[in-house]
């Protein structure tokens, strides 16, 4: 699955954990229809999590897309573009 095609519109940010010794990062996703999922970077070199919330407060993501080769971009309902920049990245159900 391509990146842009992940199902994230409207799908609520929960959490965000970073292991800056594993280089890894996993955002917890609820998306439509409740199901929980973790988006997971691996190999990360860069990190940007603002949360100046221009269009007003909200936890849902608007879109997802890669920018580039390592970069990813996640654009909030708020107008806040969190961005990653990472060798890789899986999407998975989040385990109990």
């Amino acid at each position: 699955m391509e990146f842009d095609a992940l199902p994230l519109h409207d799908a609520t940010l929960s959490a965000i954990h970073v292991s800056y010794e594993a280089a890894r990062c996993d955002l917890r996703l609820n998306v439509v229809g409740g199901a929980a999922f973790q988006l997971v970077f691996e190999g990360f070199s860069a990190l940007r999590f603002p949360r100046q919330e221009p269009w007003g407060r909200s936890c849902s993501v608007n879109t997802g897309r890669q920018v580039s080769t390592e970069v990813y971009e996640i654009e909030l309902q708020s107008g806040d573009a969190l961005q990653v920049e990472a060798r890789s990245w899986a999407f998975r159900p989040l385990e109990p």
